[in-house]
């Protein structure tokens, strides 16, 4: 089970959106993190359409570093509580401002890192008090 994503790359290479999708679907879509084959749910009845990660369509950097293929493990483990409640409860990647000590790119949203094509040098930037600036994110 992979994270469901709301964006991804459509058969022409544009950027997309889930809903933008369910109203004209192409056959294939790429994720727009690692390049991975995405498979489509369009949700017609609840009007909730949604990517996921098809296993046998993951790049290698997919496999290694994609954020919506390797969730953190906190949102993992809450996710698993949750199914016990909700046995379709999937997880969501996290989205923050975070700063590469790789190559030394701020930058917002997943934790990956375009210029590295990774997210494993990215640590989550915070405010003087320790904490992570507010940022408002609308799921839809």
């Amino acid at each position: 089970m992979y994270a469901k994503s709301f964006l991804a790359l459509d058969g022409n290479g544009r950027l997309t959106g889930a809903r933008t999708a369910q109203t004209a679907p192409y056959d294939r879509y790429t994720c727009h993190l690692c390049g991975s084959a995405l498979q489509y749910h369009p949700e017609y009845q609840t009007e909730r359409p949604w990517f996921e990660h098809r296993h046998d369509g993951l790049t290698e950097n997919g496999r290694q570093h994609c954020p919506y293929v390797n969730p953190e493990r906190k949102e993992t483990r809450i996710i698993r509580q949750l199914q016990s409640y909700v046995p379709d409860a999937r997880s969501l990647v996290y989205q923050a401002d975070w700063h590469c000590n790789g190559c030394g790119t701020d930058y917002h949203g997943e934790r990956y890192c375009l210029t590295c094509r990774t997210g494993e040098y990215s640590e989550e930037r915070t405010d003087g008090a320790g904490r992570a600036p507010e940022v408002t994110v609308c799921a839809y």
